[in-house]
């Protein structure tokens, strides 16, 4: 063992790398056994009680850091008491001695063996002979985790200190001023509070957290802390509410703090208030209530203030009305006192303060539901009594409100029935109210029933079923005997639509037997005399009831009767089949499965779709949807056993069976193979892509949907060589056909290529480049650039189960490998094409190659092609919405020409992109744009002048973006 000497202990103290050094390696000895620490403490004897300060420093600050790096339970009591012995009485020593002391107490404190009476001794001795706050930000720091470990590991014998611990704590956060600190207190603070007895000193622990409040901090950007002025408020409100004893004095305070012109001060109020509401009793809190009412009304009752102030006043209310929901006469008291200030201007619509007082009855509603609602809706209903006279079933009304005062009325009834019902007090509220309320509502609701839509008030009969529908369960049977006939007048009404879906699904749930009586027997009996206007509104409302039992097998025969039966006329088949997809994009699962399952669905959409009967291509298209939507719910098993068993059977020249293929295929699980069908839908697909014997429109969409077939079977086809040789044979065909200039095959090839593309084959290599010496032929160069956009476009319908990553910036570097000489030196078409390939790739990618891709932006923008001068100036936006630096050295250039194409007649939308693209400019350096300033103002008053309203508006806001360029309110 190598003795510890003077002189070894004094070459510590050369520099700080030096006495953490030797720190590390006498702790190493320590735990080794090879030096007690009564030795270690006794060889370091002369630096510790030396007369000279800087060496009882270094000292102190060696042994400090030594403990600092031993095992928290490797020193056992009888070692901590000499330890603690020792600190405690260098508390009494030189303050600059003291950082190292702190350094070492809190050590000691970590260790698990420390004796309990040791740490009061620490805490008197400190609180007698140093004062916190005249030490560094560190040592303060330091201190206060010393207060926050003693009070949770040493909370007993701190509790028998009495006033002393309280006194010290008080004295040493006094006057604490550095955030990274307050930070540190608040946080640990309250807890401390609620676990401490305040004794005599609880105005004191309420002062020294008042005199913060409320925050007044600006963080500092260098601050590595990253503390922010909310987190520290947040906190510091904490720490104000953590003691019951101070609401005698936080009230005043944040009701001063209230009164103040700082928006900041008066929401760190309200907050405040609100915390105590949470944290203090309801008894607490109603002695102060008045107070607080008379500050808070002035805030939020007038409703013209800041509106974050009011908001945060009226969630102030409802925590204290909700808090005193559980003591009903303290509850009763405020609500009398809030209504009784609200009520009189609640039934006056015209008055400024029925808004206001519209907010704050709401609030109310959600502290007392009853109570509130009872007198709230009673106040309504003084004016809402309405007079009938039955004729044909119409009602004249006679009201206290006109329609335009009712629609507010009826919102905010629906609102306040809608806050009673999440309370769950629906059913208690006052019965004979509500049914005077529901009886005045479908009086509304009658009025003009029968009339055209122009003749109806739209707004205030949705506004009377939105309240009918929050109101279900209150409903009386009388009125609910009304309210069948006028759901059935609403519904059957030939050109009205009403939103009353909900109410009857929630009127079907509580009254099914009166509801299938009434409304559905009636609706299905008389479905086929209605218009198909009314049929398809009778299956929106229906299919929601689907899901109840007592109407599932009524509304499903209805569906099925006229989906699949024989003899239904076409329109009822297509309303039927789309009902049918209703029920499907339900977002129920299970449903979809049960119905497929309890109906064998699928077969017989298949069988409609293949029957005798020749079908609308719309009923087709319905067929394929419900087919994919169907299958993408159903296992993999499943899924591939219905492939195998209809797939074989279809004739893709036909419309009917390439539409049932479409609905197999189009989400068909990508661990199925179609390698045994690969060859034949190859062929067959490609054959209905090039020819079709339909004419018009639903030619043009079965060429669509067999390429997009053909583009989901290439991408999942295996890369084994039969399939790559059958690909061969249909390209080769494909070649044929584009030497006779057949413009059907370049859309074929592009939809091929961007199968193959996706899933990152190098089959796709070829198409490229055949495509792109296409963009040269005097016939089909303009066809290929529309190949170009197809295989880049986004197609949400389109699934391809294949998808490679970073296929996009592949696809954006092979176009501009493929075509880099050619787009200065060649046609336009070039240009085009790569431009469609560059909206498509991602903008990091666009950014990394801008040096190349930007003078081609450019020189697209000098072409009159509409669609690619859209798709230029939309990526310039991208790239000038970040202040990119390359468009800052070509403004000379861009503004110029966005100034031109704020006049290009043949596009709005190119007038509106140029126009939003040089107000993005004007965010560039202002040095750069005042030599453009004043051409630009005066080139753009042509734009204020156009013919179309949003060009005039987004040219008056770039021009006055560019009047405030260099006046110093440009940002």
């Amino acid at each position: 063992m190598t003795p510890l000497t003077q002189d070894g202990i004094e070459k510590a103290f050369v520099s700080e790398a030096a006495l953490q050094q030797a720190a590390a390696n006498l702790s190493k000895n320590v735990v080794m056994g090879l030096y007690d620490v009564s030795y270690v403490v006794e060889q370091m004897g002369f630096a510790l009680t030396s007369t000279t300060l800087e060496q009882r420093i270094k000292g102190t600050q060696l042994l400090s850091s030594m403990l600092q790096q031993l095992p928290k339970d490797y020193l056992n009591s009888k070692q901590l008491e000499f330890l603690t012995a020792f600190y405690t009485d260098r508390l009494k020593d030189h303050h600059s001695v003291l950082p190292a002391v702190i350094e070492g107490i809190y050590t000691l404190l970590e260790m698990t063996e420390l004796p309990a009476e040791s740490v009061p001794k620490i805490l008197n001795t400190f609180f007698k002979h140093s004062s916190c706050q005249s030490h560094q930000r560190g040592e303060r720091g330091k201190w206060f985790k010393i207060l926050q470990l003693a009070s949770q590991r040493y909370d007993k014998e701190l509790k028998e200190m009495g006033g002393d611990f309280m006194y010290g704590l008080i004295n040493s956060i006094d006057g604490e001023h550095d955030p990274r600190n307050l930070d540190f207190v608040f946080t640990f603070m309250p807890e401390l509070i609620k676990h401490f007895s305040l004794l005599h000193l609880a105005e004191e622990m309420f002062e020294i957290f008042a005199c913060y409040f409320p925050i007044d901090f600006t963080p500092s950007r260098e601050d590595p802390s990253n503390i922010s002025r909310n987190e520290l408020a947040a906190k510091l409100s904490d720490c104000l509410v953590a003691s019951p004893e101070f609401i005698e004095w936080l009230v005043p305070l944040a009701l001063d703090k209230l009164e103040s012109d700082l928006v900041e001060a008066k929401l760190d109020s309200l907050e405040l208030l609100r915390k105590a509401a949470v944290n203090f009793t309801s008894k607490s809190m109603s002695e102060h209530f008045d107070v607080i009412w008379a500050a808070l009304k002035s805030e939020i009752f007038p409703g013209g203030g800041n509106s974050d102030v009011i908001s945060a006043g009226l969630v102030l209310l409802r925590t204290i009305l909700e808090q005193a929901y559980e003591t009903p006469d303290i509850s009763h008291s405020y609500q009398t006192k809030v209504l009784g200030t609200i009520l009189t201007h609640l039934s006056d619509v015209n008055q400024h303060l029925y808004n206001p007082s519209t907010a704050i009855a709401l609030v109310c509603v959600s502290g007392d539901p009853l109570f509130a609602s009872d007198r709230i809706l009673n106040t309504f209903l003084l004016k809402l009594n309405t007079q009938s006279k039955s004729g044909d079933g119409e009602g004249d009304k006679i009201a206290g409100y006109n329609e335009e005062q009712c629609l507010k009325v009826y919102d905010i009834i629906a609102q306040l029935f809608k806050i009673v019902a999440i309370r769950d007090c629906l059913e208690k509220l006052n019965r004979t109210t509500c049914d005077q309320i529901h009886t005045d509502i479908i009086a509304v609701l009658r009025v003009n029933i029968d009339a055209d839509v122009q003749q109806q008030n739209i707004d205030l009969k949705n506004a009377a079923l939105s309240v009918l529908t929050e109101s279900v369960p209150l409903i009386s049977e009388k009125n609910r005997a009304l309210l069948y006939k006028v759901l059935i007048q609403l519904v059957t009404h030939d050109s009205l639509e009403l939103e009353c879906i909900e109410l009857l699904e929630l009127l079907g749930a509580l009254y099914p037997i009166e509801v299938q009586s009434n409304c559905i027997d009636v609706l299905i009996r008389n479905f086929a005399i209605y218009s198909n206007f009314v049929k398809r509104k009778i299956f929106r409302h229906l299919l929601r009831l689907v899901i109840h039992a007592a109407f599932t097998s009524r509304v499903l025969d209805l569906v099925w009767h006229y989906a699949f039966g024989q003899n239904i006329p076409q329109d009822d088949q297509l309303l039927a089949l789309e009902a049918v997809n209703m029920l499907l994009n339900s977002g129920d699962e299970r449903l979809v499965v049960d119905l497929q399952n309890n109906n064998c669905l699928i077969a017989k959409l298949i069988e409609l779709a293949l029957g005798p009967s020749t079908l609308s291509v719309p009923a087709l298209e319905q067929i394929a949807i419900a087919i994919c939507r169907i299958e993408q719910h159903l296992s993999v098993s499943e899924q591939y056993i219905i492939v195998t068993e209809y797939l074989p059977q279809l004739q893709l020249q036909s419309s009917a069976h390439l539409y049932v293929a479409k609905g197999l295929l189009g989400r068909l699980h990508q661990d199925i193979s179609l390698d045994d069908f690969f060859e034949w839908l190859l062929t067959e697909l490609t054959q209905q892509s090039l020819s079709g014997n339909e004419v018009g429109e639903d030619k043009e969409k079965l060429h669509t949907v067999a390429r997009q077939l053909l583009c989901s079977v290439v991408n999942r086809m295996d890369g084994n060589e039969q399939n790559h040789s059958n690909m061969t044979k249909v390209v080769m065909q494909l070649k044929d056909k584009i030497k006779e200039d057949h413009t059907l095959s370049v859309h074929t090839l592009a939809w091929m290529a961007k199968g193959l593309i996706v899933a990152g084959s190098g089959l796709a290599a070829e198409m490229i480049e055949i495509l792109t010496e296409l963009l040269e032929h005097p016939i089909l160069g303009t066809v290929a650039t529309r190949a170009f956009e197809i295989i880049a476009m986004e197609c949400e319908e389109l699934f391809l189960p294949k998808v490679e990553i970073l296929y996009k910036q592949k696809l954006f570097h092979t176009v501009l490998a493929k075509m880099e000489n050619k787009l200065n030196a060649h046609s336009e078409n070039y240009l085009i094409a790569f431009i469609f390939v560059l909206k498509g790739a991602p903008h990091i990618v666009q950014k990394m190659n801008i040096e190349k891709v930007g003078p081609l932006l450019f020189k697209s923008l000098d072409c009159d092609h509409t669609e690619m001068l859209y798709i230029s100036l939309e990526i310039c936006g991208h790239f000038v919405a970040i202040h990119d630096e390359y468009f800052l050295r070509h403004l000379s250039h861009l503004i110029p020409r966005c100034l031109q194409l704020s006049k290009y007649q043949k596009s709005m939308k190119v007038r509106i992109s140029a126009l939003s693209l040089l107000h993005d400019i004007t965010k560039y350096p202002t040095h750069v744009l005042l030599t453009h300033k004043l051409d630009v103002v005066l080139e753009l008053a042509a734009a204020l002048d156009d013919n179309k309203r949003l060009v005039r508006n987004t040219a008056v806001r770039t021009r006055n973006a560019w009047f405030l360029v260099g006046t110093g309110e440009d940002n």
